[in-house]
This record gives C-alpha cells, structure tokens and sequence, in this order.
C-alpha cells in the first residue's frame, strides 16, 4: 500500500509540473500563432493589388481566348458553306457540260444523217 500511494504521489507532482510547462508553451504558441496570422494578414495586404490585376488580366484572356473561338467557329462555318457552294457549282457544270455533249451529238447526228443520206442517194 505505501508503493502505491508513493507511486501516486510522485505522478500528481510530475504531473502538477508539465501542467505548468504546458500552460506556458500553450501562451507561447498562442503568441506566436497570432504574430503568424498578423503577418499573414499584412502580406494578404500587400498581394491584394498584385491578386486583382493578376484576375483582371486572366478574365480578359478568357475574354480574348472566348473572342478567339467564337471567330475560329464562324471562319469554318465560312469554309464549310464556300466549299459546299464550290462543289454544288462543280457539279452544275459538270451537268450542263454532259447535256452540252448530248446535244451537240443529238444534232450532228439529226443533221448529219439526213445529209449523208441526200448526198448519197444523188450520188448513185
């Protein structure tokens, strides 16, 4: 029972001193924390013009890159209706160009047969 109460005696005492050096690094903390969150707040101070123009420089580029796609989708879109119209009119001459062909055919034929055909019947 004496080792006991011993025992018990010497931690309350141990105990009693860490409190103690606790309670002092904890205000020791505490002032340095708050040094640290003035600092922190004085370089926030000092970065906020820094930060705005930095923002304000980034949203036009957005502003800018946005400008930019929007001109690059109109320019296909203006590429997509020049070759459609390109290749619509490529294929209307080459239309008239197989009806030119037909024609000039039909009628040389028309033309050329019954010539032929006068001629040689006077000739024999």
């Amino acid at each position: 029972m004496k080792i006991a109460t011993l025992i018990i005696s010497i931690l309350i005492l141990l105990d009693g001193k860490g409190y103690a050096q606790s309670y002092g690094s904890e205000l020791s903390a505490l002032t340095a924390y708050q040094e640290q969150l003035l600092d922190s707040a004085y370089k926030y101070e000092l970065l906020k013009p820094t930060f705005f123009n930095l923002r304000t420089a980034y949203e036009s580029r957005g502003k800018e890159i946005d400008d930019l796609r929007n001109a690059l989708r109109l320019f296909e879109m203006q590429t997509a209706l020049q070759k459609q119209s390109f290749e619509a009119a490529i294929s209307e001459e080459r239309k008239n160009a197989r009806k030119g062909y037909w024609k000039g055919f039909k009628h040389g034929f028309g033309s050329g047969f019954p010539t032929g055909f006068l001629t040689g019947l006077s000739v024999h």
